[in-house]
């Protein structure tokens, strides 16, 4: 599947704000990671929870905390890459590995408190016991620090604050609109693309819009890129994806029964099963299934 083309940036007309490449992973940890991580760092420090107001100094908690925060969302984030890696393009991919990386991080935070525990506090937490009463005092801290940085997650993925598409308009087929509708979508499609839409895939942040000559980069989510597309005869066949009717050429089912959608320019597109019977219902899987 061709999804790590880079986009070209040899354009005709200046590149528009929705056209540049994807935010490095550095900036984005310093416009929202660390900026939550320093809130949340300084009001652990100030409010002292579990009797460590009275028994430290402002700046050991603030070490104390800091180093807790940090070394928690350093296990999160290398958590969320390992996942990112083991399960792509899995329908509700997003929430299943959130919700591992948040129980695994909280065994692994436990442990590593239960040890710091016993050097700074002398406080014996390395015992069944002792182990099960850390953990809840992590999860607790634990939910708190992410409920906001997992709920933007979520909502950049799609997974909240999600409105389904609306019904496909009256549309011919291909790329093109109604006469009478324009698609707003297609104005933001670089111009050496054409308007030959063959498909949208969803990347991190970003869509990568599919045309007859090619790829690109456009900066919007993709339930609002669908909204755009009303009146183009096409629907959305998975949560990654959205697929023009006529760039369909060949329907792939798998053993376990899942379909997957080979498009005219020879990308596969995966076909969810939430979105399997919209699919069925349009039509497509009459075309030839391999």
């Amino acid at each position: 599947m061709q999804t790590n083309a880079q986009p070209n940036a040899e354009t005709s007309s200046p590149a528009l704000p929705w056209q540049s490449p994807p935010v490095p992973y550095g900036r984005r940890v310093l416009r929202r990671r660390l900026p939550l991580l320093a809130a949340s760092i300084l009001a652990l420090a100030l409010l002292g929870p579990f009797g460590t107001f009275r028994e430290m100094g402002f700046a050991v908690r603030l070490a104390y905390w800091g180093g807790q925060i940090v070394s928690g969302w350093s296990m999160f984030e290398l958590v969320i890459l390992v996942a990112r890696r083991v399960l792509p393009n899995l329908e509700r991919t997003w929430p299943l590995m959130l919700a591992a990386a948040y129980l695994t991080v909280s065994i692994l935070q436990t442990l590593v408190v239960a040890l710091l525990e016993s050097r700074l506090r002398a406080q014996d937490f390395l015992t069944p016991a002792g182990l099960a009463e850390m953990y809840g005092y992590v999860l607790v801290i634990t939910t708190l620090v992410s409920a906001l940085p997992v709920w933007l997650e979520l909502r950049d993925h799609g997974v909240v604050g999600h409105q389904p598409p609306a019904p496909p308009q009256a549309s011919i087929p291909g790329g093109e609109p109604t006469p009478n509708r324009p698609v707003p979508f297609l104005d933001r499609i670089p111009a050496r693309l054409g308007r030959d839409l063959l498909a949208l895939e969803m990347e991190d942040h970003y869509v990568r819009v599919h045309t007859a000559l090619g790829s690109d980069l456009i900066l919007m989510r993709m339930r609002d890129a669908v909204a755009e597309l009303a009146g183009i005869d096409g629907r959305q066949v998975h949560r990654s994806y959205w697929v023009a009717a006529s760039a369909v050429a060949a329907v792939e089912r798998k053993p376990d029964g899942k379909l997957s959608l080979r498009l005219t320019n020879g990308l596969l597109v995966p076909v969810s099963r939430t979105h399997a019977p919209s699919v069925r219902a349009a039509g497509w899987t009459e075309k030839a299934v391999s």
